[in-house]
């Protein structure tokens, strides 16, 4: 009938002896005029042949094409023509048509009626081979998408199937990323022909499974979850902060409210910029775990109370990050880290609806970080020098302010001292220093000078609180 689309029959051919073939299936093969092969390397195709169903192999694409993509390109538009020209096409695929079969899924995003006729799949002949319910839990991928995606597409929690490892190459790619997240001595197993009546399942360690040839096109990798100790991921922090405040759980941690722990977060915060100051990586490391671990606990507290928990967290700031980045995630543009900020405050601006510049810059911040923030801010609109030599002036303006104060006396000396340090972090933000750590390099030295000087001291066997001022800048002279 005119504006009707082609069909074509996919038909499952199961994961091994003809036996396992429904029979729809059956039937359905025995009523093709041809059958198109999505590859003829399957166990029951020399059976079927024998039994007079009509045949056409298709792995003519997979030698003459340079990658899997385009075969696959090339066998379903081949499956597309043979059903626009006959007005029907049956397409036979290994196991189960929508069990890790890309041809299928490309087949149902064309202009073609997909009619699906069901089969026993690999899937199921290996959970058989393991003895397995499926409702234990089993993440399903196939060695090609597990060497692309990497150590993210796991879930450690629960079983790993991998499928179409056909090779020791693959078998080395699929155990390269397995081992970034599970120890070298973890058991897998490496099942064969599962379905077929030599199946067998071979168990190996991680680390030795691509050391001898085991792998055909038939061949499935099991990995078995990994015990909850041995999981270290942002889940089990969730878990473990929630055991903390659960009733039966640590006294200190179920006492904690949002106000006591507010101190722990600045504490926290300033450790880790401390550990940055001092290139020390490992400790920036552990630093930034105590960090994660304020905000699971906020979170926590959070979904006690019925106000927030951790994934409206991860829900705003994901948003946020989308939202404030249209030159990654939409279609704007941006050239230079100046665009990326204007683009960033304008959206902020838009979306709080704020009738000043300065709006949002919280005053809990750290003076010297508050201020530069608010010259920064101002700046976008073109209020500051045009270059950091024009600055230096007003620094030596406001220093002899503080000098003319100082020898008034009064509450004003607080308000010049105040401007002093203001310019003082103009001057720093000109020539793109960060006052904050500018200060902490100069804090540190100070420190470490001093404790010398101790140490000396204690050297030449004499307090510090003795000696006269003379003797100390001396000291103090001789340490730098």
């Amino acid at each position: 009938m005119s504006g009707e689309r082609p069909v074509v029959h996919v038909l499952g051919l199961g994961p091994g002896p003809l036996h396992l073939l429904t029979l729809e299936a059956w039937e359905t093969l025995q009523a093709a005029d041809e059958v198109l092969l999505r590859t003829e390397r399957h166990p029951c195709v020399e059976e079927l042949r024998r039994r007079g169903v009509r045949l056409r192999p298709l792995d003519r694409w997979y030698e003459d094409s340079e990658d899997l993509e385009e075969a696959y390109r090339g066998l379903v538009g081949e499956v597309v023509r043979r059903a626009a020209e006959r007005g029907t096409a049956w397409y036979a695929v290994p196991g189960h048509p929508l069990v890790a079969e890309r041809t299928v899924r490309m087949l149902l995003r064309e202009p073609v009626e997909v009619r699906l006729h069901n089969a026993v799949s690999f899937f199921d002949a290996v959970l058989s081979v393991l003895r397995r319910d499926a409702l234990e839990g089993v993440l399903l991928l196939d060695g090609e998408s597990l060497a692309e995606a990497g150590v993210r597409a796991l879930d450690l929690r629960v079983g790993l199937m991998v499928a179409q490892v056909d090779s020791r190459l693959k078998a080395s790619e699929v155990k390269t990323v397995l081992l970034e997240a599970y120890p070298p001595e973890h058991p897998v197993q490496v099942i064969k022909g599962a379905g077929c009546p030599g199946e067998r399942a071979e168990a190996v360690t991680l680390e030795e499974l691509d050391r001898a040839e085991r792998f055909d096109h038939l061949t499935t990798i099991w990995v078995p979850p990994l015990p909850e100790a041995e999981i270290f991921d942002f889940r089990r922090l969730v878990d473990i902060v929630a055991r903390l405040r659960s009733p039966g759980g640590c006294p200190w941690d179920r006492k904690q409210t949002h106000e006591s722990l507010a101190r722990h977060m600045v504490e926290e915060a300033h450790e880790a910029v401390d550990a940055i100051g001092h290139r020390d990586w490992d400790h920036l490391c552990e630093e930034l775990g105590d960090l994660l671990l304020q905000v699971v606990l906020h979170a926590r507290l959070g979904e006690e109370e019925g106000t927030f928990d951790i994934h409206d967290v991860l829900r705003l700031i994901i948003e946020k990050l989308v939202r404030r980045h249209p030159h990654v995630f939409g279609e704007a543009e941006a050239r230079t880290p100046e665009e990326v900020i204007s683009r960033w405050e304008r959206i902020k601006a838009e979306e709080r609806g704020e009738p000043s510049l300065l709006d949002g810059i919280s005053e809990g911040l750290p003076a010297l970080l508050h201020a530069y923030k608010l010259q920064s801010r101002a700046a976008r609109v073109g209020f500051d020098w045009e270059a950091p030599e024009e600055v230096l002036p007003k620094l030596r303006e406001e220093l002899r302010e503080v000098e003319e104060a100082s020898r008034r006396g009064g509450e004003d000396l607080e308000e010049e001292l105040g401007d002093l340090l203001f310019t003082v972090v103009n001057v720093c933000r000109h020539f793109r220093v960060d006052p904050e750590i500018a200060l902490r390099r100069s804090a540190r030295k100070f420190a470490a000078r001093f404790r010398s000087m101790e140490e000396e001291c204690r050297r030449k066997g004499r307090a510090m609180e003795e000696m006269s001022l003379e003797e100390l800048d001396s000291l103090w002279e001789d340490t730098k």
